[in-house]
């Protein structure tokens, strides 16, 4: 059946609201999306942190009004029926909103799943497997060499590489981004970010500031990162100048390069970025993820983060870690070169790219 030609094609953009991470390269690929056709008529949906995230950065979304933990309900899918029923979209792209695609399929609309792993540690009969067969077509925002194809999925797949920001900031302005934060130059600088979902921050915080006390010298600085637990942090350690505290901050890229050492939960667009950035990191993965369970892996296993086991998490451990990287004279230039062997920083424009020639490939 031939499908009529339509000039202004309408796209249906669902962002996944599990943390910021969804919404941080969704973003940039609206972006290069709405400069490379301005036809597109685009409404962007998402819901918790991602329409937050939205939100924060002045973007006009539509809030599913769903928590993470509703995502793949009966409720997520009745909101996205209503939704693409009354915006009547020609295609809808979904950034991980798995239920999505049994309506599309359903409706006979035209659907791109956007996604970064390939369930490697899930089996073919997940729940979430079916799903992702009802794509008609699949952008894979990360490099072919982190990963295997574990079953056959009979959807056409591309891969466009890790989606990457331009920051404001760089290494070269590591003097710029201390002064800015009132760090001295001459400091070694240890940031610690651990996000808001992970089920063991606490004991990631707890351990890292023991490490710090075990180093403390002079020119030692901790940033802490705390998310929700800002105030509980602030009365522990608030009257040591030795440390800073503060929940989020939107300028990531300028807190990285200020950096010597970043100790983080190694979720996937942390760890690019930091790679990205040429500065080194210590990733200590969520258990219950199993997404960074496996990228952590690739990471480590190309020399671009250490990576630990949080099972094996304790003071020692973390130490021998931290010492290991803030003695290295030559880490920064080395993640710089491993990272160039992945990525280009084109992942967003490849993305947009390949959604703009689906929808004028079909309505043409």
């Amino acid at each position: 059946m031939r499908i009529p030609t339509i000039k202004n094609p309408k796209i249906l953009y669902l962002s996944r609201g599990r943390g910021f991470s969804h919404a941080m390269y969704d973003l940039l690929i609206l972006g290069e999306l709405e400069n490379m056709n301005k036809d597109l008529s685009i409404l962007v949906a998402s819901y918790d942190k991602g329409y937050i995230y939205f939100l924060n950065n002045g973007i006009k979304a539509f809030n599913l009004e769903l928590r993470q933990e509703d995502e793949l309900s009966l409720k997520a899918g009745f909101r996205i029926w209503s939704l693409i029923r009354k915006f009547k979209p020609n295609l809808v792209v979904a950034d991980e909103v798995f239920i999505a695609l049994h309506i599309t399929k359903a409706l006979k609309i035209p659907s791109i799943l956007i996604t970064h792993w390939f369930f490697e540690t899930f089996s073919e009969k997940h729940p979430i497997i079916p799903a992702v067969k009802k794509a008609n077509h699949v952008i894979f925002v990360d490099t072919p060499e982190f990963h295997s194809i574990p079953f056959d999925f009979g959807v056409p797949l591309t891969f466009v590489g890790p989606v990457i920001k331009e920051f404001d900031y760089t290494l070269k302005d590591r003097n710029k981004a201390r002064d800015e934060l009132g760090i001295e130059r001459k400091d070694k600088v240890i940031l610690v970010t651990t996000g808001g979902r992970h089920k063991d921050r606490n004991k990631l915080l707890e351990i890292s500031i023991e490490v710090f006390k075990e180093l403390q010298g002079k020119n030692l600085k901790l940033i802490l990162l705390t998310g929700d637990l800002l105030e509980e942090y602030k009365k522990k350690f608030g009257d040591d100048d030795s440390i800073i505290i503060k929940d989020y901050d939107w300028k990531m890229d300028r807190l990285m390069v200020a950096s010597d050492l970043v100790i983080c939960k190694g979720t996937f667009m942390t760890t690019w970025e930091l790679a990205y950035l040429g500065v080194p990191s210590i990733s200590v993965p969520d258990l219950s993820n199993p997404v960074d369970q496996v990228h952590t892996y690739r990471m480590a296993e190309n020399d671009l983060t250490i990576r630990i086991d949080p099972r094996k998490l304790n003071k020692s451990v973390l130490l021998e870690a931290v010492k290991k990287e803030l003695n290295s004279k030559v880490r920064n230039a080395e993640i710089l070169k491993n990272s160039r062997r992945f990525m280009n920083g084109r992942g967003q424009e490849e993305a947009a790219e390949e959604i703009n020639y689906f929808i004028s490939r079909i309505y043409k």
